[in-house]
């Protein structure tokens, strides 16, 4: 099996063998078995330039480069258009090439966010900052400067949002919503059943954010039961949520519908 027929299988989390909160081991050595072999991952350092050897670098490498005290914002800058391009190409191998270089920075991340958590939300904040790096690098303007650091803000944020929600125990906080007189009241698994009604989100949507956000299963064992990826769930529960807070707050989707007595 080739290196990259590997890093699907690798990424998604789903071996047996793998400990909650450990998103970032995975793609770590998927990132390794990527930048190994006959044809590694690599990028031209010619035309990138700034520094950088003036010949095929493969990413293990790249990212020692800029990783060095004399790395200049340039070369980082340069270095991180180039992998992005890549990787909006759609080839997944070079989505994790990017992950793998930002390695070092995205567990510097983690670790802060992950010592002011309770250690039960280790492998939703995990997983949550990896997602919405990835989500980041098809939205992060590359004509502005200091890319990488704009994509780990993002990346902290979406660390910080999983540990925000998961101790809330809700999918979105009602007093962000608007809904503060209500929000005592609220059954969360039926207002999340409501946005399925009108279409707001799917019904597997509402099934997934019920699951993972209220019934303490975690998106690792659900993604093992239904045998698929574990960040694909995580991008869907977190594409869902969006809209669901979107509703909420538009009024589409409103908390008096599922009141004790609503609709009487």
């Amino acid at each position: 099996m080739t290196n990259r027929n590997n890093h699907d299988q690798r990424l998604s989390g789903t071996t047996t063998d793998e400990r909650p909160g450990r998103a970032l081991n995975v793609a770590e050595r998927t990132f390794q078995l990527l930048i190994t072999g006959p044809q590694p991952l690599a990028v031209d350092g010619r035309a990138i330039g700034h520094g950088l050897p003036a010949r095929s670098v493969n990413l293990g490498e790249l990212r020692m480069h800029l990783l060095a005290p004399t790395a200049s914002d340039d070369l980082k800058d340069a270095a991180w258009r180039d992998l992005i391009v890549r990787a909006r190409l759609g080839d997944p191998a070079w989505v994790v090439g990017c992950v793998g270089v930002a390695m070092p920075g995205l567990k510097s991340t983690a670790a802060q966010v992950i010592r002011m958590s309770p250690h039960g939300l280790i492998d939703d904040i995990v997983s949550e900052l990896l997602t919405e790096f990835i989500a980041q690098l098809a939205r992060v303007d590359l004509d502005g400067q200091h890319i990488a650091a704009r994509l780990m803000q993002w990346a902290r944020k979406g660390a910080f949002r999983a540990r925000c929600r998961a101790t809330r125990e809700l999918p979105t906080d009602p007093y962000e919503l608007g809904e503060h007189r209500y929000s005592r009241d609220i059954d969360p698994a039926a207002l999340v059943r409501n946005a399925a009604r009108q279409d707001v989100i799917t019904s597997e949507d509402a099934d997934l954010i019920i699951a993972t956000r209220l019934n303490g299963q975690t998106v690792k064992d659900l993604a093992q039961a239904r045998d698929m990826a574990a960040w694909r769930l995580y991008t869907a529960r977190q594409a869902a949520e969006a809209k669901l807070a979107a509703a909420v707050k538009n009024g589409r989707v409103s908390a008096e519908d599922i009141l004790p007595g609503a609709g009487m």
